[in-house]
């Protein structure tokens, strides 16, 4: 039976074979050797899917407001209409409000003052000034969190308003596999901190699997990423420090946040049902 949940793993599985296919291919086929470039330039294949995703958070939420905005709280509807939003700004920004699809000229200020001269705010800032401020938001609030209200502070009832980053742990490997993608060996801090931040993450969620009960296909899932991880450590060197890879980092993170948004609804539709 295709649920919409169904879906969305089989369409998370299909995306993590598509990323992994673009380090091997780039790095083992002849002419492939471009490969992962197309795949992650601007407008290309991720960041399409990112734009994608987006949209479906914001209509997705859009819908639900509609359908269920007569057995839903006041602060449920406030946090979902606030959530959608958020992902329409998004889209936008990603698109640089229209600019990538009909192709207006910036204005003169845009031109001066923005990275990439267009029509968008986030590339105001310095490239990796923005990306260390997402990358410790990410980790923060759908990693670190989550792991360590799992392992230790579900225990404190003062504590219980962290049950909201009690998030499905497989989402957390999709954060994770997004985050593999990235600069191994790379002779500077922001790099080095980014690699060592990976690694606690993923023993931290090692030591979670050896602690508490795990399904089979979890453990899989945690296996797979750790496999794709030595992978691109092996092939660091198509990792160019300023590579569009974030692209595709960019790309799991959407798709974990529209994972987690689903969850969070279905958990509300779930408890009105009874």
């Amino acid at each position: 039976m295709f649920t919409l949940r169904n879906i969305l793993w089989l369409s998370t599985l299909l995306l993590y074979f598509t990323a992994l296919f673009s380090i091997i291919a780039t790095a083992h086929f002849s002419g492939y050797e471009h490969f992962l470039k197309s795949m992650t330039q601007e407008n290309g294949f991720f960041e399409s899917v990112s734009v994608i995703l987006l949209f479906g958070i914001f209509f997705y939420g859009t819908v639900v407001i509609y359908k269920h905005r007569r057995i839903f709280e006041k602060r449920v509807l406030v946090f979902i209409g606030a959530f959608a939003l958020l992902a329409l700004l998004a889209v936008m920004e990603e698109i640089s409000w229209g600019q990538h699809l009909i192709h207006f000229q910036s204005g003169s200020y845009f031109l001066e003052h923005n990275i990439q001269k267009e029509t968008n705010l986030h590339n105001f800032l310095d490239g990796n000034l923005f990306s260390s401020i997402i990358y410790t938001t990410v980790y923060t609030l759908l990693v670190f969190i989550p792991l360590f209200y799992k392992l230790v502070l579900n225990r404190y009832k003062r504590l219980a308003w962290l049950g909201y980053f009690n998030i499905n742990p497989h989402t957390i490997l999709t954060v994770l596999f997004g985050s593999s993608f990235q600069v191994y060996f790379y002779d500077d801090f922001g790099a080095i901190f980014d690699m060592a931040t990976l690694l606690v993450a993923l023993v931290l969620f090692g030591l979670f699997l050896w602690i508490k009960q795990s399904s089979i296909m979890l453990k899989i899932h945690f296996a797979f990423v750790l496999l794709s991880t030595l992978i691109f450590m092996k092939h660091y060197e198509i990792f160019g420090f300023f590579n569009m890879q974030y692209e595709i980092r960019e790309m799991f993170v959407v798709l974990a946040a529209l994972l987690i948004f689903i969850e969070l609804i279905q958990k509300q539709l779930s408890i009105r049902r009874f």
